[in-house]
């Protein structure tokens, strides 16, 4: 299964999905954007815009070969509401997610019956899970498109560096004529991007909002100034790198006035490595022997 793990990109789409603006503009004019990026004069030091260019390129090439499957822990706090943690299983046609804890607290046994219940559900209604696979594979292609336009669309500059980690400053590129709605979001940001020069590696992408952005003139919506994202990825295993944090903060509205507020922060730990060829299924029956794993792990040192 490719797996596009994305960097900085699930920050953004994260919001535009809940506006309705993420899919408003087709593949053909990302493109056109990025074509126009890559015809402007950098003003930042080429060295640093190329360096850019050929980890993201390493990069895609990296998550596009990446085969591997996991199982891991996940934290999820969205919009105010008691952080959520789940037991996540990766399968080669998606992920199964299951609550294990609301607020610190686990479920008690009347809420675990309706966790089965729901994944049961979830198991017999194929439909739903073929819709989940095709959104994650939509993501996962448009997410790609905004990597790729990335060195075009910012000019860099070094903020500090060691010999592994490269810490760079981003401002848009005022050359850069973006193109769908997710380019002309990048137009409005400014922050830092920490590369693994060692691995070839985005590991670290800290970006805010500088202006208001309007979509349409601002009569299909727009996100307001200060919005923040921050995304960071580990190696969890030699040359396997995964997302450990996204944290995602913007506010704005989107068409027919609708207020969107994100507050969204995720995240993964303690990753298990999966069977290559592991069903979903299989990957729901994972999450409760993982469950049960961690529960006798509690217990023993409780003793």
């Amino acid at each position: 299964m490719s797996k596009i793990k994305t960097v900085c990109c699930r920050a953004i789409l994260c919001f535009l999905a809940g506006s309705g603006l993420v899919y408003g503009q087709g593949q053909g004019q990302a493109q056109e954007g990025q074509a126009q990026g890559e015809q402007v004069a950098q003003s930042s030091d080429s060295n640093l815009t190329q360096l850019v260019r050929d980890i993201i390129h390493h990069e895609l090439d990296m998550q596009a070969k990446d085969q591997s499957l996991w199982c891991f822990h996940k934290l999820q706090e969205k919009n105010e509401k008691p952080p959520q943690l789940f037991v996540a299983c990766q399968s080669k046609s998606g992920e199964i997610d299951r609550l294990v804890a609301v607020g610190g607290r686990p479920l008690d046994e009347k809420q675990q019956r309706a966790e089965d219940l729901r994944l049961q559900n979830l198991l017999k209604n194929p439909g739903q899970l073929r819709k989940q696979a095709q959104q994650e594979h939509q993501d996962g292609q448009q997410a790609e498109r905004l990597l790729r336009i990335i060195p075009e669309a910012f000019v860099f500059t070094k903020e500090s560096g060691d010999d592994t980690l490269l810490k760079l400053k981003f401002k848009p590129n005022p050359k850069f004529r973006p193109s769908g709605y997710e380019a002309q979001v990048f137009h409005h940001m400014e922050g830092t991007l920490t590369l693994n020069t060692k691995e070839r590696r985005l590991a670290e992408i800290d970006g805010r909002l500088m202006d208001t952005v309007k979509f349409g003139g601002g009569l299909l919506g727009h996100l307001d100034k200060g919005g923040t994202f921050l995304v960071k990825q580990e190696e969890v295993k030699p040359q396997i790198w995964e997302v450990t944090t996204m944290d995602v903060r913007m506010d704005g509205k989107a068409l027919f006035f609708k207020t969107i507020a994100v507050r969204e922060k995720v995240l993964t730990s303690d990753y298990r490595p999966v069977p290559q060829g592991t069903t979903i299924q299989q990957a729901a029956a994972l999450t409760k022997d993982a469950l049960g794993k961690d529960e006798n792990a509690e217990m023993a040192a409780k003793k």
